[in-house]
């Protein structure tokens, strides 16, 4: 059965290997499984980045999509406030009334 990995050689400095090494230790993973994590990582950042705007661009819709039917409710009210004014029973505010002086 061919193997679905690829093999590739690279050079690294000493420092950067060293940090490699650490981390598949800490994680209990080989050396080239690390750096396939990393890579891996690397890559899905770099597509994340590229396509920021496209992601904002989508949330903006679906936000607007899910206020909209308030915000048009709250504007509707603004423009005929006549309509939204509830009429107040006088004795509730005669309750109310302070003595100045």
């Amino acid at each position: 059965m061919p193997s679905k990995l690829r093999s590739v050689t690279i050079k690294l400095k000493l420092n950067m290997w060293e940090q490699i090494e650490v981390i598949s230790q800490k994680k209990g993973e080989t050396v080239s499984e690390t750096i396939r994590y990393l890579i891996a990582r690397g890559l899905d950042e770099r597509v994340y980045k590229e396509n920021t705007e496209l992601i904002a661009k989508i949330v903006k819709e679906q936000v607007e999509q899910v206020m909209r039917p308030y915000l048009e409710n709250l504007l509707y009210e603004e423009q005929n406030p006549q309509r939204f004014i509830k009429p107040v029973d006088p004795r509730k505010l005669a309750i109310c009334r302070r003595r100045i002086g």
